[in-house]
Parts: structure tokens; sequence; C-alpha cells
């Protein structure tokens, strides 16, 4: 009698190890023909530290937002390699000053870490290059190339990270609040 309980027991025991310890599926994978698109993020992941001068804020699949600092060298110098990132992820070099206690400033950043949809849309298929007035200076030399009067305010950029000439500011819209933000910058960004 006990060859049979321990011939029981010992199948049991093998049931249950090869349940619990089951083996890796050793067949070899369906190979995808089908090549994955690129987001944004994934690209600017893998950026080399001497093409990247700024500190990301946000990176999403449609617009990233940066911020610059005057210790990373020349504003100019880093514009244009920042415009030619953008460019090479199909976005729009759109240089923002701002400053971290400007109420229309604030707004926008808590409407897009808040992800509300207005701002998001107005966002997208632009690389934000953000200023500190109080790290750059209003009327500094380092920003000589800018006319900032009031904050915030956006300056669409080039290929070379030179100014096109076209520019708004947090005067264009009345209270700070994405419903009235997000169609203002929504048509600044996306007109030609």
């Amino acid at each position: 009698m006990n060859k049979k309980v321990l011939i029981i027991l010992l199948g049991i025991s093998m049931f249950a190890c090869n349940f619990l310890f089951q083996q890796a599926d050793t067949s070899t994978p369906e190979v995808s023909t089908v090549i994955p698109e690129i987001s944004v993020t994934e690209v600017v992941d893998t950026l080399s530290p001497e093409v990247v001068t700024s500190e990301v804020l946000i990176k999403r699949d449609n617009f990233v937002v940066v911020r610059l600092h005057p210790e990373s060298g020349d504003l100019q110098s880093m514009l244009a390699l920042e415009s030619q990132q953008a460019n090479s992820l199909g976005l729009m070099p759109i240089v923002e000053f701002d400053a971290t206690w400007c109420p229309p400033c604030i707004a926008i950043d808590k409407a897009i870490n808040a992800e509300n949809e207005l701002m998001l849309n107005a966002y997208r298929g632009t690389y934000i290059i953000k200023l500190d007035v109080d790290e750059w200076g209003w009327n500094d030399s380092k920003i000589e190339n800018f006319e900032v009067e009031a904050i915030p305010v956006y300056f669409k950029l080039d290929d070379n990270g030179e100014q096109t000439g076209e520019v708004i500011d947090g005067g264009a819209w009345g209270e700070d609040i994405p419903e009235n933000i997000a169609p203002v910058m929504d048509s600044f960004f996306h007109s030609n």
C-alpha cells in the first residue's frame, strides 16, 4: 500500500512542478513586416548630449517643450541647434519668454500639465523653446535680438534659429483660461 501512495504522490508532485514551472516557448516568433511609427518622444530620448543644449520639460507625440539656460552657451547658437532639432522632428521652432511669477505663463503651464484638450491641440506640431526673462534678463545683451516688452511672448523661428518676424504676446487674449488662450495660440502656431 505504501508503494501505491508513493507513486500517486510522486505523480501529483511531478504534475504540480510541471504546472508551476512551465517551460518557455522556444518556437520561432513571427517576423512583422510593419514598420512602427517613431514618435517625437522616442526621437528626443535618443538624442546625443552634444545635440541637446536644453532641459526637456515636456515630450509628447506631437509637440516638445524645452528650456534653455544662459550657462549652457550662446543663445543664438543654441537656438540654431534647437531649430535644427525641431525641423528633424517635423515641428515648428518657437521661442517663448516667460517667468515663474507671470500669471498667463502659469495658466498656460497649468492647462498643458492638466492635459487640457484645447491647449494640447493648440500646441500640436510645435517645438517650444522657453527662456525665463529673470534668467536671461529683459534687456540684456544675451537676448539683444529679441524685443521683450510683455510676457509671455512667442517668436516663430526659421530653420536657422532666426526670427521670422511673427510674434504674439499674452495681450492677444482676454482672461487667462484655455478657452481664451488656445484659439489664439492655435491660430498663431498654425498660420503660415
